[in-house]
């Protein structure tokens, strides 16, 4: 009996060792999430940052910008197929000042690529975005794509977007992605959402809504290849 207990215990340590060597060669050999789901070794990582300070005029005060994006792609050349990199409801910080946020990180296939499309997204009645400040109801009134919070001459202000939008934006530069990570930068320009030329506008006031709407859309400005990640465009 005894010398069946010790062929049972050494079985069943071999086993268990096995086990463990499988656990860890699983491990090393991990990869991440990427911004579509899937599991991959992510080759493009895409940010947006603020090219100018949005607190650059006395008037206004923004103290919290945000909108609801439903798909980032990327079209490659000549083909003019769309790759997607993101396809699902998430939120951007619009007023992050000066620093440089990640938007979304994933694997796409190898190619050149022209441009990148986004939409900022006003959700339908059936969708449930991931802040429910973005839904209040399934009607459309209830509904928006971007909510700027802050003061202007001192009031507090909340501006509420019910427009979609789809931008497109080109790069200067076809942009050359392989196996190894890119990264591209979307730059926006916050200071003149609540401005016609020089003046400043009352966010709250419901005459200027579709002008503030046009601003915000013209205010995504440029997306460049951005390795270094500092904001300005690859010398190459």
């Amino acid at each position: 009996m005894n010398s069946i207990n010790r062929r049972f215990k050494n079985l069943s340590g071999f086993l268990t060792l096995i086990l463990l060597t499988a656990f860890l060669s699983g491990c090393s050999n991990d990869t991440s999430v990427s911004g579509n789901g899937s599991i991959s070794e992510d080759n493009l990582m895409v940010n947006i940052k603020n090219d100018e300070n949005v607190f650059d005029y006395n008037s206004i005060i923004i103290d919290e910008a945000k909108a609801l994006i439903s798909k980032i792609e990327l079209e490659k050349e000549p083909s003019g197929q769309n790759e997607i990199v993101i396809n699902k409801l998430f939120v951007i910080n619009l007023n992050s000042a000066e620093a440089i946020t990640q938007l979304a990180s994933t694997k796409i296939p190898a190619g050149t690529y022209n441009k990148i499309k986004f939409n900022v997204h006003k959700p339908e009645d059936n969708e449930t975005p991931p802040d429910p400040e973005f839904k209040e109801g399934n009607g459309g009134n209830q509904r928006y794509s971007v909510i700027i919070k802050g003061r202007y001459n001192g009031s507090s202000f909340v501006f509420k977007s019910g427009k979609s939008a789809n931008i497109v934006l080109n790069f200067p530069d076809m942009i050359n992605i392989q196996e190894t990570l890119r990264n591209i930068t979307l730059i926006i320009n916050s200071s003149q959402w609540f401005k016609i030329g020089n003046d400043i506008i009352n966010p709250s006031d419901p005459r200027f809504e579709d002008v503030i709407n046009e601003n915000i859309k013209n205010s995504f400005k440029r997306a460049f290849k951005d390795d270094d990640r500092n904001g300005l465009p690859d010398d190459n």
